[in-house]
């Protein structure tokens, strides 16, 4: 997306993470980032619209293919904390799976927040890419667009 906002280098294995970020059956999102870090409340995780049961996952059988992975859509809702200037108010987020293989993959975000003043007239765009830099380390872009 247009800015970058983050550049980071992991001390964590590639497919460790894709795991955690991507499979259903983790909880790392709803529970390690959104509740705990953002104390986000009422999280709701839905699943991926296809191939979910492999999305993620750090085998794939043979008769898988990881390219049948792009495209993919999940949603996601949770309330937000009140703020300085705004009530707690829910937001719903749809992900994108826009690359995915054992180089990098890459999670897009869609979040809506119609219940905040003026917040059914913006999208906001969010976007991970994580890049395999081997021996149990990844790197992690993040770029926004308003």
């Amino acid at each position: 997306l247009e800015f970058v906002g983050l550049e980071l280098d992991l001390d964590v294995g590639f497919r460790r993470l894709r795991w955690a970020i991507l499979n259903t059956n983790s909880t790392f999102l709803s529970e390690a980032l959104y509740r705990t870090e953002a104390k986000y409340d009422n999280i709701t995780m839905g699943t991926w619209d296809h191939h979910t049961e492999f999305i993620g996952s750090p085998k794939l059988p043979d008769t898988v293919n990881q390219v049948d992975f792009l495209g993919a859509e999940k949603t996601c809702s949770y309330l937000m904390p009140k703020s300085a200037f705004v009530k707690a108010n829910m937001c719903t987020e749809t992900h994108y799976v826009l690359a995915y293989n054992d180089y990098c993959f890459t999670l897009k975000k869609k979040a809506l927040t119609p219940d905040v003043p003026y917040g059914s007239t913006f999208v906001a765009w969010t976007q991970f890419t994580v890049i395999n830099t081997g021996d149990h380390t990844c790197r992690l872009i993040c770029s926004v667009e308003p």
